[in-house]
């Protein structure tokens, strides 16, 4: 915007002493002070533990919510305090507001993620690593008990997610390249009651740095590199079927041993996942009431019976999923 800084002088907003003594480079994760007080590749590291800094902060958030913003990532929040956090949080003018802190879980660290979830949802990123090698190398079927039962925290402060803008690139999820494992790892990301979920909806890319298509400009989805997976049919149709389905438990559980599972979600919903190589037909057991539901992953009706059952024929590496109150495709 034409203004001029340097690494450690901002005028008019933070000077020198706004930020923390320590200006070398984190390199010990084992170390608390080393984690919270120094920098992280490199960047300047304001000291959240001031007053003016963390009042700074939170009228930079304030000015965000009266624009209209429903919440807030906060990026790196290892290195911040979790208590620095939580004053920062309690100057909102909505402390209600989503919070959703980046603290990636690392075996035997001094800053661990559950030191977060008082100041909202916290991202669990062995969920995302964990379907990676789920869908490309494993059994679906070990999904029966994902989330708590993984030793993953509890599910009402995790943020779960296939991708985001980071792991979609340096490997350790999946991402867009990986067609069938994708699209599935998201359906059933929706349809699983685990955390909170996040759609990453991004652009093509080649390699790490890759910036966006067009100057950023997004003429329209699916041209010009826009991947736009929040517009794909097959996670669009999930985000009904989660809210429909919220609060229920997995009822129902069935699977081939292999790459073929469904579950229900109590008498609200109903989906079924085949990543198999070749197509399945069964009759399935539900939970849901008799009629005619909308499987939203394909638009055609299928038929509940009086049992409770359904017979459908799931192609290689599709869904089916049906909710109550959607009946009409």
């Amino acid at each position: 915007g034409g203004s001029s800084y340097t690494k450690y002088n901002y005028p008019g907003l933070y000077s020198s002493y706004d930020f923390d003594d320590c200006t070398s480079r984190i390199g010990n994760y084992r170390d608390r002070w080393n984690v919270q007080r120094c920098e992280l590749v490199g960047l300047a590291d304001l000291d959240t533990g001031e007053g003016y800094v963390r009042g700074a902060i939170a009228g930079y958030m304030n000015d965000l919510l009266s624009l209209g913003v429903d919440g807030f990532r906060i990026d790196a929040a290892k290195h911040m305090d979790a208590a620095d956090l939580a004053n920062i949080k309690s100057r909102l003018s909505d402390p209600s507001a989503y919070w959703k802190q980046e603290v990636i879980y690392g075996s035997g660290e001094a800053v661990q993620p559950t030191e977060y979830t008082g100041n909202g949802d916290v991202q669990e990123f062995r969920y995302a690593y964990d379907l990676k090698r789920v869908f490309q190398n494993e059994n679906l079927a070990y999904l029966k008990n994902y989330g708590e039962g993984w030793g993953y925290m509890n599910s009402s402060v995790a943020g779960v997610f296939v991708d985001n803008h980071d792991t979609e690139r340096n490997g350790s999820t999946l991402n867009y390249k990986d067609g069938a494992h994708y699209t599935l790892a998201n359906v059933f990301m929706l349809a699983w009651p685990y955390g909170a979920p996040d759609i990453n909806s991004g652009y093509e890319f080649t390699d790490h740095d890759a910036g966006p298509p067009g100057g950023g400009q997004v003429n329209a989805c699916w041209q010009g590199g826009w991947k736009c997976q929040h517009n794909w049919p097959e996670i669009k149709s999930m985000v009904g079927f989660r809210n429909a389905t919220r609060g229920e438990p997995v009822t129902d559980w069935w699977d081939n041993g292999g790459d073929a599972i469904a579950f229900g979600r109590g008498g609200k919903g109903f989906v079924a996942i085949n990543h198999e190589p070749a197509s399945l037909t069964r009759t399935y057991q539900t939970s849901l009431p008799a009629g005619t539901y909308c499987d939203v992953q394909n638009d055609t009706t299928v038929t509940v019976n009086s049992g409770g059952q359904l017979t459908a024929t799931l192609g290689a590496n599709t869904a089916l999923a049906l909710y109550a109150g959607r009946a009409d495709c």
